[in-house]
């Protein structure tokens, strides 16, 4: 993509995805354990495949919630995008700039901030937790909310991770899960339990929003 294009690109997309979101009839699935986690403490770490993505920025639009974006050129129209939902973007992935990433969220997240990671992001594979969100919720000590999207209308598209398009007026289905804790003190094997639980969540989040988009009546 030509840098004028990047440039130019993300305030129309921004505009056309708060037009499209706005026709969706949304159903929220147990929206109280998201109210519940952020009851017990202000900030969570929300957790979502990459593919859910597009939805998400307009249900947490002006949250201030910090996105974890990749440093690709793809991830600099993503990051510029996101800003025009009021959702500040941390740069980095497993691949580049990870540790620095981290820290900084770590350090956004012990401050009092929220933090929306896609664990399977920024490459794959797809439905495949990694270990830098179980990383982040040790050294935060804050808990991980899976959240998965579904839609009846929906366009999906042959990308690595099926990024998921609702269509104008579709039913949009939000699920969340019992939140993953990760102790201060966990050891390797921990982790990747953890790691393991919060994949399986996910999963199961995903097959049920797709039954329920699935459903005729609301």
């Amino acid at each position: 993509m030509a840098p004028l294009l990047r440039s130019l690109m993300p305030m129309p997309a921004a505009w056309l995805v708060k037009a499209m979101c706005s026709t969706f009839r949304v159903q929220v699935v147990r929206g109280d354990i998201e109210q519940s986690a952020r009851a017990r403490r202000c900030n969570v770490i929300y957790a979502f495949w990459h593919g859910h993505l597009l939805y998400l920025m307009y249900r947490y639009r002006g949250s201030g919630v910090y996105i974890l974006v990749s440093q690709s050129r793809d991830g600099e129209v993503l990051s510029r995008i996101l800003r025009h939902f009021g959702l500040p973007t941390i740069r980095g992935s497993s691949s580049r700039g990870g540790r620095r990433s981290l820290l900084e969220l770590v350090r956004r997240v012990r401050a009092g901030a929220s933090a929306g990671i896609a664990p399977d992001g920024p490459r794959g594979p797809r439905h495949q937790a990694q270990l830098g969100i179980i990383t982040l919720a040790q050294l935060s000590e804050v808990p991980i909310v899976p959240v998965a999207v579904g839609a009846r209308w929906k366009i999906v598209f042959h990308s690595w991770d099926h990024f998921l398009l609702p269509l104008p007026g579709s039913r949009v289905v939000v699920a969340y899960g019992e939140p993953v804790v990760v102790p201060s003190d966990a050891d390797a094997a921990l982790l990747e339990q953890k790691r393991q639980e919060l994949e399986g969540k996910l999963l199961k989040l995903t097959g049920e929003v797709k039954v329920r988009g699935d459903v005729r009546t609301l």
